[in-house]
């Protein structure tokens, strides 16, 4: 290949360097970038079934019992969170609403509450054939707990009911201390 001249060099540059400058026409839509990897299953795997995620929250089950129910890894269950704000969504609403049920349910076992108890007897003849069937119902009271009630006046109101009043004065001043820099964060014993 013949050598190029110097100028030859330059107007090629200046050429490339032109055709980088032009900007697309305000008609034209910018390409999009192609996403690489495998396409997501988000679609088979989880949104047919996020009626049944939310029932299985408010009952308690973990993200990662529900991650090994689905069979969906755990970093790919919080890339579908990320990406899917209808899944993000379920899961708020169903966690609060199992938070609202504990904290209802706690408050009744503490204060006491009413049920009905329903007893069933059958009784049988000399050959063992159901001749009648008695059903009866009881109104019952379960008496206030006073574990729970304890508990919920500790966590609730730790100011009035704390069982170490100093003790969180202590921790109220080491917070104050570590965020004007006093002391490092993360300390232990405090």
């Amino acid at each position: 290949m013949p050598k190029q001249s110097k100028k030859q060099d330059v107007e090629k540059k200046k050429t490339k360097t032109i055709k980088k400058d032009i900007l697309p026409n305000d008609n034209e839509k910018p390409k999009e970038k192609k996403k690489t990897g495998s396409p997501s299953q988000y679609a088979s795997k989880v949104k047919p079934y996020l009626e049944d995620i939310a029932r299985y929250t408010r009952c308690g089950v973990t993200e990662g019992q529900l991650c090994e129910f689905y069979n969906v890894g755990k970093t790919q269950w919080a890339q579908y969170k990320k990406d899917n704000a209808e899944l993000n969504e379920t899961l708020f609403k169903a966690k609060l609403e199992l938070k609202t049920d504990l904290i209802k349910k706690s408050y009744e076992v503490a204060v006491g509450y009413n049920y009905e108890e329903t007893t069933t007897v059958e009784y049988k003849d000399k050959e063992g054939n159901v001749k009648n069937i008695k059903t009866t119902t009881y109104k019952r009271h379960a008496k206030a707990d006073a574990g729970m009630l304890q508990f919920l006046l500790i966590n609730r109101f730790p100011e009035e009911f704390a069982r170490d009043p100093q003790m969180l004065e202590l921790r109220k001043k080491a917070l104050k201390l570590q965020e004007q820099g006093k002391i490092p964060p993360n300390t232990e014993g405090i």
